[in-house]
């Protein structure tokens, strides 16, 4: 389903609010934050979020991950909501989400889901990881078999073992389903998320240069640049970036373009939209 011209633009602007109140809490508390992702493909080459794009990505180094989640629970007010597993026991998300309260954005994955669907800013921790290239592979597939299963508590993807919670289910066998099924029915989600947390923060206490949002591949980002973090454009708003930006989009993204396919132009059209009255 593809939006409306007016209806895009209007979630772009609740978007541009929320990340502004992301950005007021930063600034008043000294907490350092960058734009990701897609958010930081649209900073750098069209000063503004990508003309297709629906969501907001930021990322924080593991301290300012914690401190922002300390403060942002009495900054946000009666507006915005902070989603994290501790405030939103449902939530399928390891990260942290500002929601807007009065808003309604609701994907068929998760419509089912008896928590806050509202529209958001996505916030993802960043941590160390080592210099050992199979060591931060290990890493990375720890966490992806762990965050498979905390989503599973809440979603079930695929035909076999249980009912399917979204309209076309994944492929996946009838063995690892059984595998899936019996661990998440044994080990509390509490438990499987602070197994998640001591796998992405494992090398922390290490002298180390590079941090990256353990969920993905290949999302680097020397710690110096964060540290030094520049201001751009996006939008209405002056925001943070990492210093090299296109360094971090190329290890992200491999080669890095403005001219995006439009196959690759990837959008996350909700089922359900509806804004503050």
């Amino acid at each position: 389903m593809n939006y409306q011209e007016q209806e895009l633009q209007q979630l772009q602007e609740a978007l541009y609010t929320t990340l502004a109140e992301v950005d007021r809490i930063c600034r008043k508390h000294g907490i350092r934050y960058f734009v990701t992702g897609g958010t930081a493909v649209g900073a750098y080459f069209w000063q503004k979020i990508l003309p297709w794009d629906d969501d907001v990505d930021v990322g924080m180094m593991r301290p300012d991950y914690e401190r922002f989640a300390e403060v942002a629970a009495k900054e946000l007010g009666d507006r915005f909501f902070l989603q994290t597993p501790d405030t939103e026991p449902h939530t399928p998300f390891f990260f942290m989400k500002v929601r807007m309260n009065g808003s309604r954005f609701s994907e068929s994955t998760f419509r089912h889901i008896k928590m806050h669907q509202g529209i958001f800013v996505d916030i993802f921790p960043f941590d160390k990881i080592p210099r050992q290239r199979w060591l931060e592979s290990l890493q990375y597939t720890l966490f992806q078999t762990l965050n498979g299963l905390f989503i599973a508590t809440e979603i079930w993807q695929w035909k076999h073992c249980g009912k399917c919670d979204i309209p076309v289910p994944r492929k996946r066998g009838w063995l690892p389903c059984l595998m899936t099924r019996l661990l998440i029915t044994v080990l509390p989600k509490c438990f499987i998320y602070n197994i998640m947390y001591r796998v992405q923060t494992m090398f922390n206490g290490l002298q180390l240069d590079e941090v990256k949002n353990i969920v993905t591949k290949s999302e680097h980002l020397p710690i110096e640049d964060i540290k030094a973090a520049q201001t751009v454009t996006l939008g209405p708003l002056q925001v943070k970036a990492p210093r090299d930006l296109l360094l971090y989009l190329n290890n992200h993204y491999g080669t890095v373009r403005k001219d995006i396919p439009d196959e690759m132009k990837v959008s996350h059209r909700p089922e359900e939209l509806a804004f503050p009255e």
